[in-house]
């Protein structure tokens, strides 16, 4: 498959981001943290397993949607700071045996036994699980000491974290504790780029200035459509003309989930009927079939956006090019709302862009039912 869809996608699969993977390379390379914000489904986090497999690297890696409470990120970093010690399976081991554990592993275990001997009183006592993140990550900190290679850190959706807990400000104890890390190299991605600019770029936010800060843009049309062409051409696959591609690239706004989606309707036609040429009709049945997949995600986003007064007008009258009609104030607060929502992009003062192609083209529909 030439154009997979709906997964993190590496190696061949990996298409476009040069300059940007580059910047991160070198980023990684130094150990440098840094950030990196785009809306969901946007290609974050594909891009960031891609370049830590670029230099050949290991990390650990969550998803804080996916972790509702601290227990679980808690166990999940021990786990990851057993297997730096050289362990597979430690938590398991230690939930089974505790005393069998230390005498298997004291003696072979890669780190200083002290430390060790640490990490599982640690584990095993009856501290609540806000104590247990500071002592985790002060044992963290410990460790990259010891080992003589650096370590990776994804923090996924970062801005999610602060679910974890009610009774601690998460990012004040993360920060507190990493900002003594040596040799480890954080990654925080989110996608509420609002959020994550209140988390890291606010002089009052705990996380104000610890790290680089790169913002994902959308697909660059001139890298994609030589990456893309050449895909095709190894299937013997060639498009009608130069302009087509581009002019696809174009109507999906350099969305990337968007953008493989047709490409892929594209492939599968060419293969299953085995046509050599790729015309406008094929793309134009290729892009309306994605269109129809993707409606009804399209629909629960106008539900949600319907939700908050004003905020479906506003992105309807951006999307047909119609003169807003709120006050400058509250324009820009609805304007926000959507930024936060994943609905719109900040470009400059007073410019923004519907990121999703197929919710623009739905509201330019709704505009032609009205007409």
């Amino acid at each position: 498959m030439l154009f997979p869809y709906g997964k993190v996608v590496t190696n061949e699969s990996f298409y476009d981001r040069h300059e940007i993977r580059n910047t991160i390379h070198q980023l990684l390379k130094g150990t440098q943290s840094f950030t990196l914000k785009a809306p969901r489904r946007y290609g974050k986090t594909s891009l960031i397993k891609q370049t830590l497999l670029d230099i050949n690297q290991e990390y650990f890696y969550v998803d804080f949607r996916k972790i509702p409470r601290l227990e679980l990120f808690n166990t999940q970093l021990m786990e990851y700071i057993y297997s730096q010690m050289g362990l597979r399976g430690a938590i398991k081991q230690i939930q089974e045996n505790i005393i069998t554990f230390l005498k298997k592993h004291r003696s072979t275990v890669k780190v200083d036994v002290t430390l060790f001997e640490a990490s599982v009183e640690l584990f095993a006592s009856d501290k609540n699980e806000e104590d247990k993140l500071i002592m985790i990550l002060e044992l963290l900190g410990k460790l990259s000491k010891e080992l003589h290679h650096p370590l990776y850190i994804v923090f996924d959706e970062f801005q999610d974290a602060v679910n974890m807990s009610n009774e601690i400000d998460i990012y004040e104890v993360m920060r507190a504790e990493i900002q003594h890390h040596e040799n480890i190299c954080y990654i925080f991605a989110g996608s509420n780029t609002t959020m994550m600019t209140t988390i890291f770029e606010t002089k009052s936010a705990p996380f104000y200035n610890f790290s680089r800060k790169i913002t994902l843009a959308p697909f660059d049309k001139d890298e994609l459509s030589k990456e893309v062409s050449q895909a095709f051409k190894s299937r013997r696959i060639i498009f009608e003309n130069d302009v087509l591609l581009d002019h696809l690239i174009d109507r999906c706004g350099g969305h990337p989930a968007n953008t493989m989606l047709v490409l892929q309707m594209i492939e599968f036609k060419m293969l299953e009927e085995d046509i050599k040429t790729i015309t406008k009709a094929i793309i134009d049945q290729c892009y309306q079939a994605a269109q129809e997949e993707m409606h009804d995600l399209v629909m629960e986003y106008l539900k949600e956006i319907r939700m908050k007064e004003h905020l479906h007008d506003v992105l309807f009258r951006m999307a047909n090019h119609q003169k807003q009609v709120l006050d400058s104030s509250s324009l820009q607060q609805k304007r926000k709302y959507l930024v936060d929502m994943g609905h719109l992009r900040h470009l400059r003062r007073g410019e923004y862009e519907i990121i999703d192609n197929f919710l623009r083209d739905e509201l330019i529909n709704e505009n032609l039912q009205i007409t």
